[in-house]
This record gives structure tokens, C-alpha cells and sequence, in this order.
């Protein structure tokens, strides 16, 4: 075999992987510049997507700013009516408790008058009795045994109250009517009672 022939495939494969290198290095900067490509594509998809999204954002915070607000007014009115209602019905129960005041004022006078006018026909009746004798020892004994004034104990308003409820029960033999009903407090408070007059629950809790 002659020199030029041997060394006719060495240079074929030297060739060869040459031209392989170069392809190879060319595939790589293409691929290098396909991904740069992609990479820039995609970063400027999420740059665009990022100003959509938060305007998507900013869309939703005002939406439920909104919602919030008109959540609030919403419960606002809500507690401005009950509070209207609280104190109306608190007004009402003034009222109530006026007429019930009222009403056991007047028995108490009534019970006072009914006390000084039993009094005097006592006094009568003892004076009576003293003018009818002539014996002194007699009359000394007797004007010593002269009838008090009846004391008067000035009651609160709670007390009053009380004894005005009992004195409805014995007219109507324990049965409340429905107008006397209407009157007196009942014992049996509805619902938040202590709404309506805080006052009462401070004295409830006091007693217990």
C-alpha cells in the first residue's frame, strides 16, 4: 500500500470530524439562540400577563371595597334602627312606669286617708267612752291608754309597686285581667329586656 494511499483516511475522518464539530457548534448556538428566543418571549408574556393581573387585582380590591361599604351602611342602618326601636320602646316603658307610679301613689294615699279617717273614729270612740265617766282615777287610767297618731313610713317606688301589684291580685282573686295586664309590669320579661332599661339590670344583678 503506498504512502498517499494510507494517508488518504486519516484525512477522510479528520475531515469528518470537522465537519461534525462544526455542525455540532452550530446546533448549540442555535439552540442557545432558540432558547434565548424563547426565554424573551415568555418573559415578555409575563410582563403582560403581570400588568393584566393586576389590574385584575386592582378590579377585585375596589369590588370588595365596595362590597365592604355597602356591607357596613347596610349593617349601620341595622344598628341605628334598633337603636331608634331600644329607645322608643324605653320611652314606652317611661310611660309605663309612670302610670304605674301614679296609680300606686294613689293607693298609698288612698290607704293614708283610709288610716287617719279609722284614727279618728278611734279617737271618737275613746273620747266618748272618756266623757261618759266621772271617776278620776277611771279617767287617768283611760287618758293614758288615749290612741297614737298612726306613724307614716315613706316607701320607695319599687315598694310601692309591689304593693300595688298585690293589691290587683286580691281584687281580681289572683287572675290579672287583660287590662290590668297592660298596667302593671309583668314579672316575666321578654327577650333583652336590659335593652330597653339598663337601669333594671343593675338593680337585678345588686339584688342578687
Amino acid at each position: 500500500m503506498s504512502e498517499s494511499t494510507a494517508q488518504h483516511p486519516n484525512r477522510f475522518l479528520a475531515d469528518l470530524t470537522q465537519a461534525m464539530r462544526a455542525t455540532a457548534e452550530s446546533a448549540r448556538l442555535e439552540n442557545e439562540e432558540q432558547g434565548r428566543d424563547n426565554a424573551r418571549v415568555y418573559i415578555e408574556q409575563l410582563r403582560a400577563k403581570t400588568l393584566v393581573e393586576a389590574d385584575n387585582l386592582r378590579m377585585a380590591t375596589e369590588d370588595d371595597v365596595a362590597t365592604i361599604e355597602q356591607r357596613s351602611k347596610a349593617q349601620m342602618d341595622r344598628v341605628r334602627q334598633e337603636t331608634e326601636d331600644r329607645i322608643a320602646r324605653r320611652r314606652e316603658l317611661l310611660d309605663q312606669e309612670l302610670q304605674e307610679y301614679g296609680a300606686a301613689i294613689e293607693l298609698e294615699i288612698e290607704r293614708v286617708q283610709a288610716r287617719v279617717e279609722a284614727y279618728r273614729e278611734q279617737v271618737a270612740t275613746f273620747f266618748e267612752q272618756l266623757l261618759q265617766s266621772s271617776d278620776p282615777s277611771l279617767l287617768a287610767t283611760m287618758a293614758s291608754e288615749m290612741p297614737e297618731p298612726p306613724p307614716f313610713v315613706e316607701l320607695d317606688r319599687e315598694t310601692l309597686a309591689q304593693e300595688l301589684r298585690a293589691s290587683r291580685q286580691q281584687v281580681d282573686g289572683g287572675n290579672h285581667t287583660e287590662a290590668a295586664a297592660a298596667e302593671a309590669p309583668k314579672e316575666d320579661l321578654p327577650d333583652h329586656w336590659w335593652l330597653d332599661s339598663p337601669s333594671k339590670l343593675t338593680r337585678k344583678h345588686d339584688d342578687q
